[in-house]
């Protein structure tokens, strides 16, 4: 039992430390950085600080992302933040489905379901941070382009609309999901873990740059109409993509 609260004890002290160091740094505002904390214990105690340190590299390449052109960004009003650091409901936008992916897991074990096995948990989890990575590059990369296109009539529109697209961009859209299998399957390797298959990557890497066109399609469309907000764009693309992803591989029999 002792060994257990202190596990649990070091997983807090690390997530606050992180949570901290995400503020101090400016990825993150006040209560982003409290959201994460609470984000990433959840995350360590059910699926281990690999996968916390998964979504945390994640995090660090969005702030990157976000950085960079930011004085061109900032001059047309399309910038993320005051300083290009995100609040709470940008965490939970791309944080809610890979929480929700271990709670499944976490169920199954408890009550005998079934429904996710390790793999099956692993390759989902991946391919929830890995869509909300190529939206994020896609989004804060390629809005420097001089070429943006609407996605649903594919007409000029000024660089930073909703819903808009470049070549530029969708090329960073998948070079997300492929830098973020990669890590995650070395870190799994490191850590001792279940390697994912090739197939589940590339399948991965394939749903998460659909994820993004999905949140195109609802940000030329919803956002546009101010129907929706960006978090919850950012949310359903997720949503969608990794539960339509879940669907097929239950029904094949993984």
């Amino acid at each position: 039992m002792w060994i257990l609260n202190f596990d649990i004890l070091l997983i807090f002290i690390i997530c606050f430390a992180l949570s901290f160091i995400t503020y101090y740094k400016r990825l993150l505002n006040l209560d982003g950085a409290v959201t994460a904390f609470f984000i990433a214990v959840f995350i360590s105690i059910q699926g281990g600080l690999t996968l916390i340190l998964l979504l945390l590299i994640f995090l660090f390449s969005a702030f990157l992302a976000t950085k960079y052109k930011f004085g061109y960004k900032k001059e047309r009003g399309i910038h993320e933040g005051l300083k290009g650091e995100r609040g709470w409901t940008n965490v939970i936008a791309n944080g809610a489905v890979p929480t929700m992916i271990l709670i499944l897991y976490d169920s199954g074990s408890i009550f005998n379901i079934g429904f996710l096995g390790e793999e099956m948990m692993l390759v989902l989890f991946v391919t929830s941070i890995a869509a909300a990575a190529s939206d994020t590059l896609a989004s804060e990369m390629g809005m420097v382009s001089d070429k943006a296109y609407l996605i649903t009539n594919f007409k000029r529109v000024k660089p930073g609309t909703n819903g808009g697209i470049s070549l530029y961009g969708e090329f960073w859209a998948l070079i997300g999901p492929l830098y973020t299998f990669l890590v995650a399957q070395a870190m799994f390797y490191f850590a001792g873990m279940s390697l994912l298959s090739p197939i589940f990557i590339l399948s991965g890497i394939v749903v998460s740059f659909m994820s993004c066109q999905i949140d195109s399609l609802l940000g030329a469309t919803l956002e546009r109409r101010s129907l929706i907000g960006k978090s919850t764009v950012n949310f359903t693309s997720i949503f969608i993509s990794v539960t339509l992803f879940g669907g097929i591989l239950w029904q094949i029999g993984y």
